[in-house]
């Protein structure tokens, strides 16, 4: 329950810095965390806040747990089991994608082409790499290293693996978003990722899938544009919340299952 009250601790970080840098830039207070009216160096110094705020939770928990953060951690990322587990996620992850945008290019779904000129495509596409290995990093040391592990410990996998999948899928929303019936597509990856890490007890999988799914949505961003419907391709940077893409996972879900099974 440690982990869980720590997860929760962040939402209530970020409102508390919003509110702060809503009072220094004279703006009026909100419940909502949004800070889409901040001026442009306020909105990076709420971004360092956040980050800090992820940092000081995934530090604390294994401190109050009488360890340290860098053994805690470690025990999940053995090198062992690194290649096999890792590139396994990536290119499974890398070939439902692919195999998705293709049978949507193919029925007219989505188009293709170049929309930046070469010197802004190049600099959009030179950080997708690292972006997608911090930020799934960062999701996998927090919703599987520490909240999942942690509920593991306290209930049974028919509890614990619910109460994760809700809590990822949920903490996507707890800023203010443009659409909220994605909530579907994002109960579906947290089942994704759940269900790889308690296959293996390591990290390496979920981090596999996660990181390999950042890098092919992020890296076909600049060319892709969603000519169907939001129900059957989804939207904008979320294809998996349509009704195929949930398919997808789902199928991408059967076959970590099968692959792996159950610990």
């Amino acid at each position: 329950m440690l982990a869980l009250g720590l997860i929760a601790a962040v939402p209530v970080l970020m409102w508390l810095s919003q509110t702060v840098l809503l009072w220094r830039a004279g703006l009026p207070f909100r419940w909502r965390i949004s800070t889409d009216d901040l001026p442009r160096a306020q909105r990076g110094l709420n971004r360092a806040l956040t980050n800090a705020a992820f940092a000081a939770v995934l530090l604390a928990y294994p401190l109050l747990r009488g360890q340290s953060p860098l053994a805690y951690y470690a025990g999940f990322v053995p090198l062992a089991s690194a290649r096999h587990d890792g590139l396994f996620g990536a290119a499974a992850a890398t070939l439902y994608l692919v195999l998705l945008y293709l049978a949507w290019m193919l029925s007219g779904n989505v188009e293709f082409s170049v929309r930046h000129r070469a010197s802004r495509l190049v600099q959009r596409l030179a950080g997708v790499p690292l972006t997608a290995v911090l930020a799934a990093g960062v999701e996998e040391l927090l919703f599987r290293a520490m909240l999942l592990a942690g509920l593991l410990e306290s209930f049974p996998p028919a509890v614990a693996l619910p109460i994760g999948i809700v809590v990822f899928a949920g903490a996507h929303y707890v800023r203010r978003v443009k659409r909220y019936w994605t909530f579907g597509g994002h109960l579906a990856l947290g089942t994704l990722f759940c269900l790889a890490f308690w296959c293996t007890g390591t990290l390496w999988l979920s981090l596999g899938l996660h990181a390999g799914g950042i890098l092919v949505l992020m890296g076909a961003r600049p060319f892709v544009r969603y000519t169907g419907p939001p129900w059957l391709v989804g939207a904008s940077i979320f294809p998996y919340a349509g009704v195929f893409g949930i398919l997808g996972l789902l199928l991408l879900t059967l076959n970590v299952w099968l692959s792996f099974g159950g610990v």
